[in-house]
């Protein structure tokens, strides 16, 4: 398999080829460049808290937060990981898919979901101070109030309102 690990700290991602291998006893042994643990899981493996005993007898605790099919989310000491396995041959596949690029939204406020704009409180060129409501959506019979991310000067509005908006289209920008 290729495991994938991802730090929610932004460190950015370390790949590594690991081979898994299961025993008839429960334990497994994990190889990963090179070097072979043997691993003996002392809790039940679909439990959160995850306590494994190395080949040398030092315990270590991992704690899944969450598993989505792909992806595993673990802490371990304290920082937050994103574990992903894969096969060789998912790997192919995942290495051909192209990334989706970064976009700066920082300058942006966008609709957190498709809706109606039902109220827009500033016009541009207005100075906004960081968490001044800016606008109101309205979805599933429920307002849902905008607020300015930070202080500036509105530079341009993108929606006026009764548009309906999707999620994640601009509403207003900020210089």
């Amino acid at each position: 398999a290729v495991v994938s690990t991802q730090s929610t700290g932004g460190e950015g991602e370390e790949r590594g080829e690991v081979t898994v291998n299961v025993g008839k006893d429960g334990g497994f042994s994990v190889t990963m460049d090179g070097e072979t643990v043997p691993v003996t899981p002392t809790a039940n493996l679909y439990e959160s808290l995850q306590k494994f005993t190395l080949d040398n007898g030092r315990s270590v605790t991992v704690q899944q937060l969450d598993f989505n099919g792909v992806t595993h989310s673990i802490r371990y000491r304290c920082c937050k990981k994103e574990l992903t396995i894969l096969s060789p041959l998912q790997q192919q596949f995942m290495d051909m898919m192209p990334e989706k690029p970064v976009l700066d939204t920082s300058n942006l406020i966008l609709s957190p979901m498709p809706g109606s704009l039902l109220m827009l409180s500033v016009e541009e060129g207005d100075e906004v101070l960081e968490g001044t409501e800016v606008a109101v959506i309205v979805a599933m019979k429920m307002n849902n109030s905008l607020k300015a991310p930070k202080s500036g000067k509105i530079k341009k509005i993108w929606a006026k309102p009764g548009d309906v908006v999707d999620g994640d289209q601009k509403i207003i920008e900020f210089e």
